[in-house]
């Protein structure tokens, strides 16, 4: 019981230090670690499979939380979809938030932002982010995520 106070507590702490450090200082982010798309993406089928959208960053001799970014803007959804991510080419998983609810006709923009935690995987050296994610509703085999433009972009937390 004490050692998961103990690493609640640490996560806490972990994430107090990106938001305090969020609000006093702008992040930089090297062009490597961002991916900013354009181009119409459409993937359809059960969650969970690549979107092949990936990014990079390099972490030091002893890995330290990354912030992962991601901003869309979706077309037609008459399904929900959830969208994760691969760490390292594992398996896709769910850092928070990656609901993209039904949104029947038009255009909805969503933005999710997830902290990666070095126990979640993180290597030192490179270490690779890619979305991934698919159908979750009742007709999960036929959903359809549309997604119109996209910036995915991961930075170091020190």
């Amino acid at each position: 019981m004490n050692k998961i106070l103990l690493m609640f507590r640490q996560r806490w702490l972990a994430v107090l230090f990106l938001v305090a450090r969020a609000v006093t200082t702008a992040f930089g982010v090297d062009p490597g670690q961002v991916l900013k798309a354009t181009n119409f993406l459409s993937f359809s089928g059960p969650c969970c499979f690549s979107f092949n959208e990936t990014v990079t960053v390099i972490e030091p001799a002893t890995p330290v939380p990354v912030v992962v970014s991601w901003s869309a803007t979706t077309g037609d959804s008459f399904e929900d979809n959830f969208v994760g991510l691969m760490v390292n080419g594992g398996p896709c998983r769910f850092y928070g938030s990656g609901s993209i609810p039904e949104a029947g006709t038009g255009e909805i923009t969503r933005t999710f932002e997830w902290i990666v935690f070095p126990s979640d995987g993180l290597n030192a050296g490179a270490n690779t982010f890619t979305l991934c994610g698919g159908g979750g509703g009742i007709l999960a085999d036929q959903a359809i995520l549309q997604i119109l433009t996209n910036t995915l972009a991961v930075r170091l937390s020190n």
